[in-house]
């Protein structure tokens, strides 16, 4: 890992927890890392990708603790990565610490990274302590106000349209949304802010759909609420 360029920590922090409905994503502007880890019972584990240059770097993670305190929640585990494809062999282990917390008085959750090097094969870093603090990625509105299949994920990529953000909640102004049997179809049910976390659809992949020009989001109660950000908003994950 190079890291006097600072190429490793920098970027997209990805985390996969219990299940895959209960990833999200952390971005520091200055480069590109995603970290997906995994937590299951006897097998915490998990994995990371990075490019810098015209070289790409696996990395490997295995969790030996996790607790929760005061709001946060605290990961600590070894890494050992290696740089793929032509050029010089490169691998570095050591150490490493993942905290979760609020960001702020903010809405947003941060996860402050810390790379701990102690050993490797032509590892450049070794010795050094690499810290950084990254901001959670939650879908973000088009000019319309819009949630697209394009743009309603950060969970995998944003772009992919593969897969929808699962956690969302009712934004609209007097604290109801309706959802509908189909798009702007007869209303089925009534989601409350006070008291109804609505989950994406996710078993058929992406869940938006768009009827005359307007994306919908497809819910796990199988009806249809209006996916724009006057009615509807992403909910940090885990909760």
């Amino acid at each position: 890992m190079k890291r006097a360029n600072v190429w490793f920590p920098a970027g997209v922090l990805s985390l996969l927890w219990c299940s895959a409905a209960s990833a999200t994503t952390y971005i520091n502007p200055t480069g590109k890392t995603t970290i997906n880890l995994s937590e299951k019972a006897n097998n915490s584990s998990g994995f990371y990708l990075t490019k810098v240059g015209t070289r790409e770097f696996f990395g490997d993670i295995q969790i030996t603790s996790a607790e929760g305190a005061a709001g946060s929640y605290y990961y600590k585990g070894t890494f050992n990565d290696r740089a793929s494809r032509r050029g010089r062999t490169i691998v570095c282990t050591g150490d490493i610490s993942i905290v979760r917390r609020q960001v702020g008085r903010s809405v947003q959750l941060g996860a402050e990274v810390t790379w701990k090097v102690k050993g490797g094969e032509n590892c450049p870093s070794i010795g050094q302590t690499i810290k950084v603090n990254l901001i959670e990625s939650l879908p973000r509105p088009n000019a319309s106000g819009d949630y697209t299949y394009s743009n309603a994920n950060t969970w995998l990529t944003e772009t992919a349209g593969s897969v929808t953000w699962p956690a969302w909640r009712v934004s609209s102004r007097d604290g109801e949304l309706n959802c509908r049997q189909t798009p702007n179809g007869a209303i089925q049910r009534v989601y409350r802010a006070d008291r109804d976390p609505i989950a994406a659809e996710l078993r058929g992949g992406n869940a938006i759909s768009v009827a005359n020009g307007q994306p919908w989001l497809l819910t796990r109660q199988g009806c249809y609420v209006r996916a724009n950000s006057q009615y509807l908003q992403p909910v940090s994950l885990p909760e």
